[in-house]
Formats: C-alpha cells, structure tokens, sequence
C-alpha cells in the first residue's frame, strides 16, 4: 500500500480530503496531514512518502518551492498540485517542477482520485524499470568483481546455501562452475617491498598479482579470487573441463612460477600455502580455516615460502566449532530479538559440537564461553543487568563452568536465553503499554490540535512507526481514534452545556463547522442540533 501527504494551510480542507474519499480503494495506505511546507518536509524526513497532494499558495514555502525541495532529496516521490488561480506562469513551472499534475480548486473527488491513480500507475512503472531483469543485469556486470568477492567471502565465513540456490548463483556470476567439483585453495601473503604502502598502491599490488596469477594459471584451470579480512589473498583453483580432478604437481608447479615472477616484475615476495584437493563448496570453510592455522604456524615470520598443506596434517589437527564464527553469530540474533534464530542457530552449534567434539572439554569451555559473551554483550547492549536476568544462574557464572557433559551445557544455555527473551519480551510491552498511554493523555487534553504529526513529535516516535504500535496495541488506528473521541466528546458536550454548536466544533478540532456537523451526522444519524434536541 502507497503513502499520501496532503499538504495545506486550511487545516479543514486538510482533514476533509484525508477522511473522506476512499483512498484504501485506490492503494493508498496511510494518509499523512500538514498544515505547511515545513511540516510537510518535516514528516518526509521520517517517513516514507510516496505521493505528495500540496495547494501552491501557502506562507512561507510555497507549493511549488515544496514540490521543488522534494525533487532534489525524494526524486521518486509523486507530486500533485492544487491551485486556486488559473495562472499559466504556475502551471509552467510546475512542469519545469516535474509535478504529476496541475488541479485547479475546487477539485472534483473523482478528479482527485483519478490523478493519484495515475500517480500510482506511474510509480509502478518507475519502480518495474529499476527492478527489471536488464538494470539488473547491467548494474551487475558493472560490479561483477565485487559480487563475486563478496560471495566467496561469505562461503569462507561458512555461508550455505541449497543446491538449486547455488547453481543460479554461480550461472548468474558467470563463474562456469558446477557443485561438487574437485577445488584447491591457495593463500597468498604480499611482502615486504609491499608492506608499509598507502591502501590505494596496496590495492594496486594486490590487482597486477591476481593479473600474474591469472595469466599462470588460466590456461589450464579456473581461478576465483579476493582479498580476506586477515590480508590474504585467496584463490580458489578449480578444473578447466568440468567433472575432471585437479592435477596438484601441475598446481604446485605453477605457484613457484607465481613466485617468481611476483619477484620479478614486482620488485617483492609473496609466500604461498596451498591446501590438498577439496569438494565446492561443500569443504570451502573448513579449508580455509585449516589454511589459515597452517600458514600461521608452519609459515609464520618466514619469506618467500612455499608450503602445501598434506592430509595427513590436517586431520591431526585441532579446530574451532565453525557454527560457533560463522553468520550470523549469536549475539547479533540476540541483540536484535530474533529469537527463533538464535534457537536454531544454539540447536546447530550443539549438533556440530555433539557430532564432532563430544568428548572434548574443551570445544565444551570454548562453546561456554562464546555463548556467555554473546549473552552478556546482548544484555548490557539493552541496558540490562545480568544478575537481573538470569537470578540463581548468576551465582554459577561468577563460580566459573561446571559442566561435563553437553547435555548439561545445553540445559543450562536453554534456560537462560528463555529467561532473557522473557524479560525483553516484558520490557517491550511496557514499554508499548507507555506509549499508548501517553497517546491517550495528549489527545484528550488537546483535542482542538492533536494529529498524528503532533502526537508523534510529543512522544519523540516516527509518525509511520507510532501509527503501527498504537494499532498493534488497541486495534484501531490513531486517526480513527481521533475521531471517535472527537464525536463521543462532542456528543458529551451537547448534552449537558449550553456552548453553541460552532463553539463545540471548534474545541473539538473542526475549523470549519459545516464539515463537524456532516462527520457528526454520519456518527449519530443526525444533525448536533438534532441530537441535542433529542
């Protein structure tokens, strides 16, 4: 559903156009209300705005200065103007202004509705374009590169995805690569005569590099590259003719040839760690890790050094629960009370850590601790206590861990997650609860000025956003409201005071008296003088 913005210095008018035609019938959701070109501006810098409807003669900033200001900050937005003067110079520069269309007042309903239906239609349009298959298409071959590193960045962090989903992605990024093909990943570390540059020469290293390597390595295998978070750069090596095994001599032949002519034309080294055949994607993170301890450890603070990693080394090693590092962590499912995705994200750490690690006390200590720091960063980011939270398991925190089995881990992690989303789930309804108070106090005490930008601005919310609390709360809209007290109120008034019915309209927020006693006939069935009769 589209956003409305009805703009205009007779706050009746105003009220008459956004109550009274039957805007949800045509798309539009919400109806947003201002009495001038600043507020206007003010409720688009917080709200979503589709179509703006503006009269062209208002003090200060003027329709078409509106119209004007929103083009060069919401070029997308819909404008249509209202005006009372049948002045060509306004209509000009109202098309110089890009404005939808030009209505002259007294605008006919229809006449109205129409033109925001074509609003509407051409919003469509415009957003068709933007998400069509060739923008799409264009914008991605334009960054290509970047779309790719960015992919192999997420699958060395442990990123998965279905079989079918992989097969789009990799034909999308024409990368010629199929699941379950044979793979090498090779690290490379720059040295030296690259070390100490700026980030641009850096960047400019890195790029003739992955030139050489490609050039090396191209006519007898596919590489992928990028660039990770610890400053290496990674390739994947994988077959030239699809379903056939890598050769590793040729490989390792051609890493001492990337050697040196890195040397050569560069001027710097570069040291090297290959791993042993793998399957993609399915072993891309596990790889990785390992390269990375092997690098770190068998390479260290040596220079132009070669190194392939054998299988027998790798699977005597030690590793880290990979569910544990890869996204999305925990405390990031936490801190934003996604509370069914932490479960399941807990549920995968603890079948990787039974699968694997179940003898291990301590894969136990490491999965303890990762989950404590998730908890406490996640408590104290909501400006809790963990004492509060947890109560008695708080006592077992300061004494240290004292679980032996992952049973007993997993109990323990299960009841105190279920005890903070409790607490925030509470915290959230008060908080709600507060709100919807403090909406109710404003609008009985100014009943002749409350709207739902002035309601807002009290309780320091977006409009769009107090709108939708305070109908998830009451189940009734803010506007709906408004009206209801403003009739029950009325009503009240006309039956014990002896204030003249234009005295009543005005203390109930309606300018124009006419238009109080037509809602208020469509309430009660009668006329305020009727009713008061009665």
């Amino acid at each position: 559903m589209y956003q409305l913005l009805i703009v205009d210095d007779q706050p009746d008018l105003v009220e008459d156009l956004a109550t009274m035609l039957p805007w949800e019938s045509i798309g539009i959701g919400s109806v947003f209300q201002a009495g001038s070109g600043a507020e206007a501006l003010g409720i688009m810098k917080e709200t979503p705005i589709d179509i703006v409807i503006s009269d062209i003669r208002m003090p200060g900033i003027s329709g078409l200065d509106l119209i004007e200001a929103i083009r060069a900050q919401w070029s997308h937005v819909r404008c249509i103007l209202l005006s009372g003067y049948n002045d060509f110079e306004y209509a000009q520069r109202a098309l110089k202004s890009q404005a939808s269309d030009y209505l002259l007042k007294p605008v006919e309903d229809e006449e109205l509705l129409n033109a925001v239906q074509s609003a509407i239609a051409s919003l469509q349009k415009r957003w068709m374009e933007v998400s069509s298959h060739q923008s799409a298409v264009a914008t991605l071959k334009d960054n290509l590169p970047i779309v790719r590193s960015h992919l192999l960045g997420a699958l060395l962090k442990g990123q998965r995805y279905a079989e079918a989903d992989w097969q789009k992605k990799l034909d999308m990024l024409g990368l010629g690569i199929r699941p379950i093909s044979s793979m090498c990943m090779m690290l490379l570390r720059m040295e030296d005569y690259f070390v100490g540059h700026k980030e641009s020469d850096s960047s400019l290293f890195q790029y003739a590099i992955t030139n050489i390597a490609e050039e090396i390595f191209t006519d007898d295998f596919k590489l992928w590259h990028m660039k990770d978070d610890y400053g290496y750069c990674v390739f994947l090596i994988l077959p030239k003719v699809e379903g056939t095994d890598l050769n590793l001599p040729a490989i390792e032949q051609k890493m001492t040839h990337l050697q040196h002519y890195v040397k050569l034309y560069l001027k710097g080294t570069v040291s090297l760690a290959a791993s042993r055949e793998a399957k993609f994607p399915r072993d891309i993170a596990s790889t990785y890790e390992n390269l990375l301890g092997s690098f770190r450890q068998r390479i260290g603070g040596e220079r132009d050094f070669f190194y392939t990693l054998g299988e027998d080394q790798e699977s005597l090693e030690a590793s880290s629960l990979s569910q544990l590092y890869q996204p999305p962590l925990l405390h990031h499912l936490l801190e934003a009370g996604q509370w069914n995705a932490a479960e399941e994200k807990l549920g995968a750490i603890f079948a990787e850590l039974g699968l694997k690690w179940g003898d291990s006390h301590e894969h136990i200590l490491e999965t303890y601790y990762s989950i404590v720091s998730s908890l406490s960063y996640s408590i104290h980011k909501n400006k809790l206590w963990m004492a509060d939270i947890m109560g008695a398991d708080f006592n077992q925190l300061l004494n240290g861990p004292h679980f032996h089995t992952i049973r007993q881990l997993e109990s323990w992690t299960t009841e105190v997650v279920g005890a903070y989303r409790l607490n925030v789930s509470g915290r959230a309804q008060d908080s709600r609860s507060g709100v919807i108070q403090k909406v109710q106090e404003y609008a009985s005490s100014h009943l002749d000025s409350a709207s739902l930008s002035t309601i807002a601005e009290h309780v320091y919310l977006n409009p769009s956003y107090l709108s939708k609390v305070y109908k998830l709360e009451t189940g009734e809209g803010i506007s709906d409201y408004l009206s209801r007290l403003k009739m029950e109120k009325a009503a009240h008034m006309l039956r014990s005071s002896q204030e003249k019915i234009y005295e009543i309209a005005a203390m109930v927020g309606y300018q124009k008296t006419s238009y109080f006693i037509k809602v208020f006939k469509e309430n009660y069935g009668v006329t305020p003088q009727e009713f008061r009769d009665s």
